[in-house]
This record gives C-alpha cells, structure tokens and sequence, in this order.
C-alpha cells in the first residue's frame, strides 16, 4: 500500500492517504422480513463481538501493506531520504517537479518518529515550490524493496512492477535517458548504470518492518478483552418507567396499503387502499417478556412469566443491567432464566408502543396484547 504525502498528478494506482486511520466502526443493516432479527440472534453478544473484532483489525498480520498495482506506463521514480538534508532534496524536488511522469518515494520514518510528523515535515518542504510545480510525493517502502534501493537518491525508470534501469547518485533525468539512447539490455535485465554521484544512506526506516515492530509489541489478546469488558459502559440500555398498576392494552396493527402490490407477473395481490392484518397471515407466535434486570423484584416477575407459559417460545429483553457488574451479571441473569436474554432496542419498543416494565407482549386474537405487571418495589 503506498501513502500520497504530497500531489498526485502521477496516477498511481494503490494510493491511501487514509492508510494508518483506524477503520470506520463497523455497519449494521437492519434485517427486514417477516421474523425480526432480534428474535434470531443476540444483539448485544454481536456488538460486543464486533467491538472486539475491530480491535483485531488492527492485529498484526503477515502482509501488513498490500503490493499496490503500479502505474503500467513508462514513469520515473526518485527514491529520496531527509539525509539528503534540506538542500539536496528541495533539488530533487525540483527535478521532479512540474512533471506527471515523475514520483518522489520515501522508504519510511526515522526511528521514534510519528507518522504525521513526517508528512508534515515534506509537506513543509515541498511548500517553498510553485504550487502548480509540486512533485507527486508517497511514502512506499515496496518501491524501495522492488527496486533494490539502498542509498538516495537514487533514479529508476519503471513500468508496472518492473524497474528498467537504475542509478545512484544521479537525479537528472535527461542524463540517464541519454545513457539509456547507447545502453541497452538484453530481455528483461535491469540496465544498472552504478554509481554517478554523490550518495547517502537511507536515514528512515523501512515502514514495513517498523509496522510490524509496534504491532508486535501489543497485546491484542488483553485489548479484545479491554473491549469485551467496557461493552457494557457503552451499551445502549432504553429505560423504560416502573409500571404502577396491572394494566392491559390490545394493539391492532392492520394496515392500509398505500399502493398496489404487484407480482412481478403483472398480478395484483394487494390493491391500494385494502386493510391488511398481518397476524392472518403470519401469527405472532412469541411471547415476549421486557423487564429492568436491576430490580429483583422484576426479575422475579420475568422468571414467573416466562415459565408460566407453555407452547410458544419466550424471549426475554432487558431495558437495564448492572453496568459495573456488567457480563458477570448478564451470565447470572441468563443462568438463571435458562436461556439467552436480549436488549430491548428502539424498534421493538416502538413496534408495541411499550410504556412500562415488566410488560408481556404475546397475541391475542388478531391483536397484540401488551400487559404490564405492577410489582411490589415500584417507587
């Protein structure tokens, strides 16, 4: 993978300038159909899962930059390092500059220095130029690797992956093409002119391996813990008031069709305007069981609901847990009641139009019935 530090008139497949950002948090889609997914899966265990994975992300891995796809097209490349010194590089610059077939590459970063830092550092360089003579700059330790660079500045010419000819202490790119006109090599050979200048040693580091070196260096099996644990300091808990009375309330959720709805044959199943209950066609086979997880005496309530009922599935959500207690207070709950138990998230609470806890969602009839259980340590 190579970093665009600077320009980028040379199209240079692979460019990232977002390669050391951390990735994005990872996106969930809501699932649509008839079953929701909620009753499917735990959403919680999942984002917790996921808070977990996108720490791994970051783990090391054996390739951590990808071989970027280089430009096919005849290009020359000027290997550069900040030993060149403020003078021999603002030179180099200048002999790239202007031109959309030239790239300036850096190996890496010194050692102890930030990223940032160093894009910072050529950017301020490369600022005492024209800004319509700025040179494509990246940061692309595969180049140096490819090319066999091992001291700056050194020039190549390249197609793709392949390096056509190769020079040391030389930046002028008329002078090697006009050794290039009488030298030529056989099949695919580097034509490797040595060495026609003064040369330096490569004062950064190779990125690569400095990646590996940091990566290596943490212990991602602690930081997937240190996720999994502050799960529940982040968790989205909806809250829900005490319930104060037994109360009862039947929810007809019939809809009018807006629109025809049509088989893609041309047949219409549904016309505009037509009533439809969805519990004719699909019954709600659930009994749902919502409840606060830090009121005992709720608790006991859901444990009472959920085993009074015998044939059909009961689910228990949760509007609160013990945060400090956190997945030692989850595992109990669910040990307890003997099977998973889930969160309550904001679609089902406004599916049901649920108001208070513990409530039990089931069907009745073609209605859903919402009761809410008065228990005996509401405030």
């Amino acid at each position: 993978m190579a970093a665009v530090l600077i320009g980028g008139s040379v199209p240079m497949a692979g460019a990232d300038t977002d390669w050391l950002e951390r990735s994005k948090a990872l996106m969930q889609h809501a699932q649509q159909g008839p079953r929701p997914a909620w009753l499917d899966t735990n959403p919680h265990a999942a984002n917790a899962k996921a808070l977990a994975l996108e720490t791994l992300k970051h783990a090391p891995s054996p390739q951590p930059f990808a071989k970027p796809k280089r430009d096919q097209r005849r290009h020359y490349v000027l290997y550069a390092s900040t030993s060149l010194g403020r003078t021999g590089l603002l030179n180099l610059f200048e002999a790239a500059a202007g031109r959309d077939d030239v790239l300036v590459v850096f190996r890496g970063i010194r050692d102890g220095q930030r990223v940032q830092e160093f894009i910072r550092e050529i950017h301020g360089l490369a600022q005492t130029l024209d800004a319509q003579r700025v040179p494509s700059i990246e940061l692309d330790p595969t180049r140096f690797q490819n090319a066999h660079i091992q001291v700056v500045p050194s020039l190549t010419v390249e197609e793709g992956d392949r390096v056509l000819a190769k020079v040391e202490g030389v930046t002028d790119i008329a002078w090697l093409e006009a050794q290039l006109k009488s030298r030529q090599a056989p099949d695919d050979r580097v034509v490797d002119l040595g060495v026609h200048g003064d040369t330096q040693a490569i004062a950064e580091l190779d990125l690569i391996e400095v990646m590996k070196t940091r990566m290596a260096g943490i212990d991602w099996a602690a930081k997937k813990r240190e996720a999994q644990a502050h799960f529940w300091q982040k968790a989205e808990l909806l809250s829900l008031v005490t319930a104060r009375q037994d109360r009862e309330r039947l929810i007809d959720i019939t809809v009018t069709a807006p629109r025809d709805v049509v088989t893609p044959a041309g047949q219409i199943i549904v016309r505009q305007g037509h009533r439809i209950n969805p519990l004719s066609q699909l019954p709600f086979t659930q009994r749902l069981v919502v409840f606060d997880a830090t009121q005992p005496d709720q608790v006991a309530a859901a444990e009472r609901e959920g085993k009074a009922v015998t044939g059909r599935p009961v689910t228990y959500l949760i509007t609160g847990l013990e945060r400090d207690q956190g997945w030692q207070a989850f595992n109990a709950l669910e040990q307890r009641l003997g099977q998973s138990v889930f969160l309550l998230t904001a679609d089902v609470r406004q599916r049901f139009n649920l108001e208070a806890v513990p409530s039990v969602v089931e069907q009745d009839g073609m209605h859903i019935k919402v009761r809410e259980i008065a228990v005996a340590g509401h405030d």
